[in-house]
């Protein structure tokens, strides 16, 4: 794997329609079924759909949390929080990186669990706050420590949308 993608995360996303806020995690782990049971997802409530799918679901607009859940690369999860205001992802015992941007007031809040990881020393990760700027390096660390960036393969994926029990 290359130490940079080929395209921008950032483009990737916003391309793909993620233009609002930004709530998503990387969750270690293949176990998917296990990670929904600790994120309190209602089985009974699902859907597998691609991300066009989800983001349209979201716009209808949601009392519900919910998430769009499924594979990100070997031994990696990945969650997008869709009408989940200041989602959570407290999963003990298990790495998350944790991104949170809110567009409306163009904050990024930095993803602590990235500092301190091998191989990112020529990324300018900022390790508190910053604006939209901050994403795209904060993107590319966690494609590295997880084995894989975003790219149109990985957009066109088809992963389950789900409402989390509150």
């Amino acid at each position: 794997m290359s130490s940079l993608p080929e395209e921008s995360q950032w483009e990737l996303l916003t391309a793909a329609g993620l233009r609002d806020d930004f709530n998503a995690a990387w969750i270690e782990g293949d176990d998917r079924a296990a990670i929904a049971a600790e994120l309190r997802v209602d089985p009974a409530a699902t859907l597998d759909c691609d991300l066009a799918t989800a983001l349209r679901w979201y716009g209808a607009g949601s009392p519900t949390p919910i998430l769009w859940l499924g594979p990100h690369a070997p031994g990696w999860t990945f969650a997008l929080a869709l009408s989940w205001e200041g989602a959570d992802f407290p999963l003990p015992g298990r790495r998350v990186f944790d991104f949170c941007y809110a567009r409306e007031i163009g904050e990024f809040y930095g993803v602590p669990e990235l500092y301190g990881q091998e191989g990112l020393d020529d990324l300018e990760l900022n390790d508190d706050q910053g604006d939209e700027d901050d994403l795209e390096p904060h993107l590319i660390a966690v494609g590295r420590v997880t084995g894989r960036f975003v790219d149109r393969a990985w957009l066109a994926e088809r992963r389950t949308l789900c409402r989390v029990a509150s």
